[in-house]
């Protein structure tokens, strides 16, 4: 199947300043005006450098016996049975790459040098939540299309996460020419720019979609599940 290369809407970047406040500290930080107001200004700085692209390949699922894998033509992906679990009934896979462009992971960099450590650590912080937002326009997106044909989606789920090992990304990158979307991969498994995310959404007729699957990780010192599973602000999840 054909490469989706997505036409990324800046506008619908979504970057939760209070969820940064809550990374950065939670509620001792909600006091201080002065780390809130930096919070903003780099939230500002980093939307105008930032440069997000990204998209998607979809692929036909070939159903296996594994409990630790899932598998497309010629390839098979070693998830983990967190992760094969959660895509078990999926009819096709969208493997996807989202960046925030190297903006924003420069400007942290450059902070940092200058001994300005707070503010190089909130920049990365943006950068990653761009990047993350980038990778739920595409989700979106694949949601959309399947929908047209009456078919359901998973959540993303990427290497490095769940027990599905990182250098399982050398498979994922393969499937898409070298340099899409102007991401690159290391030898070691390292996405360049690094504020970027690669993944895997599951979409058919019987899978589902879970508002939160930090309960399914092993991975406890994982930031996001800080966010995801305990934020003071997101009374509605």
């Amino acid at each position: 199947m054909s490469i989706q290369n997505l036409k990324i809407d800046k506008r619908l970047v979504n970057i939760d300043p209070q969820e940064l406040l809550f990374l950065l500290g939670g509620n001792d930080m909600e006091s201080d005006p002065h780390t809130q107001e930096l919070i903003e200004e780099l939230i500002k700085t980093c939307s105008k450098i930032m440069t997000p692209r990204g998209g998607y390949i979809t692929k036909k699922a070939i159903p296996t016996g594994s409990k630790d894998e899932i598998s497309i033509e010629g390839m098979d992906f070693n998830t983990g049975r967190t992760i094969k679990k959660m895509l078990q009934g999926a009819e096709a896979y969208a493997f996807f790459v989202a960046t925030a462009g190297p903006g924003p992971e420069a400007l942290s960099r450059s902070l940092i040098s200058k001994g300005d450590y707070l503010e190089g650590y909130i920049a990365d912080l943006v950068g990653s939540a761009i990047a993350e937002s980038v990778a739920m326009q595409i989700h979106d997106q694949v949601k959309m299309e399947a929908g047209k044909n009456g078919l359901s989606v998973t959540n993303c789920y990427s290497p490095g996460y769940c027990g599905w090992e990182v250098g399982e990304q050398q498979k994922l990158f393969s499937l898409f020419p070298n340099g899409w979307c102007e991401v690159t991969l290391s030898k070691s498994s390292l996405m360049s720019p690094i504020k970027s995310v690669s993944g895997v959404i599951g979409t058919g007729a019987t899978v589902s979609f879970r508002d939160y699957t930090c309960e399914i990780c092993s991975m406890k010192d994982c930031i996001f599940r800080r966010t995801r599973t305990s934020h003071p602000h997101d009374s509605s999840k």
